[in-house]
């Protein structure tokens, strides 16, 4: 079995990702990290060069990649639980957990980090985490074994994820 990670940009997967692998001794991967590797570019020169279809694709063979994979922790990027085929080969072998934070938390960790392009064309971050929340909140609550509400303490967090799984 592996912990998959999905939710918004800014919700924590990474941090929360490398706390479980600590914790649990498990293998992390970062599906965004393993997309840079494969193409030799930060995510951002991806996008602007290549475009956001081109990054799906590259995300969908990254995730097919991984289908073989064993107690490893998963970060996923927000998007990529989106597509259909990725959330079959996720849930084959994966507990899916879906990170619910408030969009306007998630917006204020984004600005920390000047690496993250943006995904709409909405004139703020904000905006375009309000805007994305609106379109994916559903369906990463459908797709997810677990709906994890976010609280400020990372720790205790990681902690309640662990419980929640039903791993000793």
């Amino acid at each position: 079995m592996n912990i998959v990670l999905t939710g918004l940009r800014g919700s924590g997967k990474t941090k929360i990702g490398k706390l479980l692998s600590e914790k649990l001794g498990w293998k992390l991967i970062n599906s965004d990290t393993l997309i840079e590797k494969h193409e030799n570019s930060p995510i951002r020169t991806i996008v602007e060069t290549k475009g956001w279809k081109y990054f799906r694709e590259i995300e969908n063979k990254i995730i097919k990649d991984l289908k073989n994979t064993d107690q490893t922790i998963i970060s996923l990027g927000g998007g990529a639980i989106l597509n259909i085929e990725n959330e079959k080969i996720i849930k084959k072998n994966s507990k899916i957990i879906y990170l619910h934070e408030k969009p306007e938390t998630c917006a204020k960790r984004i600005l920390k980090d000047k690496n993250r392009p943006p995904l709409t064309k909405k004139t703020s971050i904000e905006e375009e985490i309000k805007q994305l929340y609106k379109e994916r909140n559903s369906h990463y609550s459908k797709s997810a074994n677990i709906i994890f509400h976010r609280t400020d303490n990372l720790e205790k967090d990681v902690d309640e994820i662990i419980k929640d799984l039903g791993i000793p």
